[in-house]
């Protein structure tokens, strides 16, 4: 039993007859690429001399996605609300160059979406174990990856959607005692004003609590 087996496949193609050569990944655009798909080129110009932007030789074909895509060469998983549509072996390439990866992050291989705008993708950029990666398509940066595990198999297992863990790149920061406070003084403010200009509150007791109010903003 491989370990796909077990996963809920609700899109599936036929699989992958050929496993490529090592450097499939690492080869620059090829003329039959750039034909096949000439608004490449459009989008980014500069991969037109692959001495611009070279793709790094440790980009390679995990064992473990070679196994997914020999039994469905790109389909989609599902586990939950985790999403996971994969690409086949010629997509990833076109993924690749088309998002600019070989500028933005030229060290990550994506191979699937979560269903919106999140790729999972390969960090090859350091040595030893091989981490899966959530990055937003729109944000290439490094700084903005997400860990989800080292191995399909792991990351596959969780069943919450992948922007949760985008969610670790920007955590709600607990207020402090003073903002807190700030902003309990700024919200009576607000609430003073309302209520002067509803007729709730006469002149001289909104003057005395304004003054009150703006006192103590300026204490904290």
């Amino acid at each position: 039993m491989m370990w796909y087996d077990k996963l809920n496949f609700y899109s599936k193609e036929a699989g992958l007859d050929v496993i490529p050569e090592s450097d499939f990944f690492s080869r620059s655009l090829s003329e039959e690429e750039i034909t096949r798909f000439p608004h490449l080129l459009e989008l980014h110009p500069d991969f037109q001399d692959p001495t611009h932007f070279p793709v790094p030789p440790v980009l390679h074909l995990p064992e473990e996605l070679a196994g997914l895509l020999s039994f469905s060469n790109g389909g989609a998983i599902i586990n939950g609300e985790r999403e996971f549509g994969y690409f086949s072996l010629q997509e990833i390439r076109y993924y690749y160059f088309a998002y600019g990866f070989p500028k933005y992050l030229p060290d990550f291989l994506p191979v699937a979406f979560n269903g919106g705008g999140i790729f999972y993708a390969y960090d090859f950029s350091t040595a030893g174990r091989l981490p899966i990666v959530a990055v937003a398509s729109g944000n290439l940066s490094e700084e903005d990856t997400v860990l989800l595990g080292y191995s399909l198999e792991e990351v596959l297992a969780k069943s919450h959607n992948i922007e949760e863990d985008m969610d670790q790149l920007y955590p709600i920061r607990e207020l402090s005692d003073k903002e807190k406070a700030h902003a309990k003084l700024l919200w009576e403010l607000k609430t003073l004003n309302e209520d002067k200009n509803n007729g709730k509150v006469d002149l001289k007791t909104f003057l005395l609590a304004k003054k009150r109010i703006e006192a103590e903003i300026k204490a904290l």
